[in-house]
This record gives structure tokens, C-alpha cells and sequence, in this order.
């Protein structure tokens, strides 16, 4: 019984003290990363439709006025030189879906690929796979048998008329 009476001060100061001291970090956390009050909303990234509906023609409509560029950017080449792994970003940074119906992405060394119809809402983001596989609303596929990138290749985004409005030079 005497074990317990010196010990529990002991053991109750260590509950204390830690608790002050996570509060404290928590505090001092908050006061650096205040919390966002807006609610996040959901809506899907892209929509990607093998034949054109009414309602995709309707947003087409909408979306097929020329681009300026950095509405549309290639956040990178993740992977690249593995077959199994390589793939390239591109996001709609612009306030408004933009069909990619016609665009291409092409290669330095000669290799283009030709997107699918495809609608790329706000902030909506597609990967494009080096490697064979169906395509599906978030992951476009290559279809090489071989990796494509390595350092010091160039990749261009291109609309429909052949302009660029987006690049990336794998490091």
C-alpha cells in the first residue's frame, strides 16, 4: 500500500503535465494552421463518354472557346523509366470543365497519344498510364509495351489546332 501512495503523485503529475503540454502544441498549432471553416463539396473529377450525349454537348458548347494558357497543366511525370508505374498528371486548373475532345499529348522523341472524349471538370484531374489497360473516368492508358520517359524528356499538351497550353520536362 505504501508503493501506491508514493507513486500515484508521481503518476498523477505525469498525466497532468502531459495533457498541459499536448494542449499547449495543439494551441500553438492552431494559431499557425487556422482551421477552414468552408464546407468541402464533392463533385467528380472528370466525365469521360465514349459516344457525345445531348447534355455533354450542351457543356461542350460551353467549354470549347479558346484557352489561354495555364488553364490546363501537366503537374508531372511520376515514376518515370518503370512500365508498371509511369504516369503523367494533367489537371483543369481553370474555374470551368474544358473538353478535351481532340487534344493530344506528344512526345520530344515523336510519340503522341490522342485524348479520348473527355470532359475535365474544375480542379478535375486525369493520370495517363504508360502501360496497357481500359481506360475509366480517372486513368487514362498509353497502351506502350515500353516506358516512355526519362530525364530530359519533353511533354506537350495540344488542343485541337495543334497550340500548346501546356509542357513538362522530366527532370
Amino acid at each position: 500500500m505504501t508503493f501506491w501512495k508514493k507513486t500515484f503523485p508521481f503518476l498523477l503529475l505525469n498525466i497532468v503535465v502531459s495533457a498541459a503540454t499536448m494542449l499547449l502544441v495543439l494551441w500553438l498549432w492552431q494559431r499557425g494552421t487556422p482551421i477552414l471553416t468552408a464546407k468541402p463539396t464533392l463533385t467528380p473529377a472528370i466525365t469521360l463518354a465514349s459516344a457525345p450525349s445531348q447534355a455533354n454537348q450542351e457543356v461542350s458548347a460551353e467549354t470549347d472557346a479558346p484557352l489561354s494558357d495555364g488553364l490546363l497543366s501537366i503537374e508531372g511525370v511520376f515514376g518515370a523509366g518503370d512500365l508498371n508505374v509511369e504516369y503523367i498528371l494533367i489537371r483543369n486548373q481553370s474555374d470551368s470543365s474544358v473538353n478535351l475532345n481532340g487534344w493530344s499529348l506528344s512526345s520530344s522523341s515523336g510519340e503522341t497519344y490522342s485524348l479520348p472524349q473527355l470532359t475535365l471538370n474544375k480542379n478535375g484531374a486525369v493520370r495517363l498510364y504508360s502501360k496497357h489497360g481500359t481506360n475509366s473516368v480517372i486513368e487514362l492508358y498509353w497502351n506502350s509495351d515500353q516506358a516512355l520517359w526519362t530525364s530530359g524528356s519533353q511533354i506537350k499538351l495540344l488542343d485541337q489546332s495543334g497550340q500548346q497550353h501546356a509542357s513538362w520536362l522530366v527532370p
